[in-house]
C-alpha cells in the first residue's frame, strides 16, 4: 500500500509524475461503475485473490446503486471521484466543474468513502479546475497503462494493449472500466500475467481530505 498526499497528481501517462511505485508493481483502477452488471463478478475475482483496488464511480450511477459502493469499501478498496455526470472537465465554468465535482462525491460520502481521489473525465481538466482541486487538497489520479477497455473490442485486443505497455513501462497505475463486460471477461488472465511475471498488485489509499459533499 501506497499513500497519496492530498492535492498530490501521479500518472506519467497524463502529465504527472509516476506513483511511488518499485518495479513490477501496479495499481489496478476501475472507472465509471458501479455497474449492477459487471461491477459484483469484478470484486468476486479480486477477493478471491485478496486484491485491493480503487474504484472511480460516476456519481449519478453511485447514487443508483449505493449498495455496491458500500459494497467496494467494505471489502477494503479505495474510491475516488469521478463527477457526477462524467462531464468534460476541461470545458467547463469553474463555479459548473465544482458542482459537478462535488455532486459526484456526495454519494460517495453518504456511503462513507473519504473524498480524497478524482480521476478526471477524459483525464482533462482546465487550469482553473486544476488549481482550485490543489487548493481543496484533492489528488487527481492519472494513468500509467491504458488498455482503452472502454472501446468494446474483442477482451484479447485489450489484455494485449495492456500487456504492451506493462512489457514498456514495467509499473504503473492501470486503468480499467467497471462499466464494459470485456473487462470482467479479461480481467482473470490479466490477474495471471501480472502473477506468473512477477508483478505485486499496491493498492493507493489517501492520507487525507479536506472536501466537504454538496448540499
Amino acid at each position: 500500500m501506497i499513500e497519496i498526499a492530498p492535492g498530490q497528481r501521479v500518472g506519467a501517462a497524463t502529465g504527472y509524475p509516476p506513483a511511488a511505485l518499485n518495479d513490477r508493481e501496479v495499481v489496478l483502477t476501475f472507472d465509471d461503475g458501479p455497474s449492477p452488471n459487471v461491477t459484483p463478478g469484478i470484486l468476486e475475482l479480486l477477493a478471491s485473490q485478496c486484491l485491493r483496488a480503487t474504484f472511480f464511480p460516476i456519481g449519478a450511477a453511485a447514487k443508483d446503486h449505493p449498495e455496491l459502493v458500500k459494497r467496494e469499501l467494505a471489502e477494503g478498496h479505495s474510491v475516488g471521484g469521478h463527477t457526477f455526470s462524467h462531464a468534460n472537465l476541461s470545458e467547463m465554468p469553474l463555479d459548473s466543474a465544482e458542482k459537478e465535482i462535488r455532486d459526484g462525491f456526495t454519494p460517495l460520502i453518504a456511503a462513507g468513502a473519504p473524498p480524497a481521489f478524482l480521476r478526471l473525465p477524459g483525464l482533462r481538466a482546465s487550469k482553473q479546475v486544476m488549481s482550485w482541486l490543489k487548493d481543496q487538497g484533492i489528488a487527481v489520479i492519472g494513468v500509467d497503462i491504458d488498455g482503452s477497455d472502454w472501446k468494446g473490442d474483442p477482451p484479447e485486443d485489450e489484455l494485449a494493449r495492456i500487456d504492451a505497455e506493462l512489457t514498456k513501462r514495467g509499473r504503473g497505475i492501470i486503468i480499467m472500466h467497471d462499466s464494459q463486460p470485456n473487462t470482467a471477461l479479461y480481467l482473470p488472465r490479466l490477474l495471471q500475467q501480472l502473477h506468473d511475471q512477477g508483478y505485486s498488485v499496491v493498492q493507493i489509499k489517501p492520507r487525507a481530505a479536506t472536501i466537504t459533499a454538496a448540499r
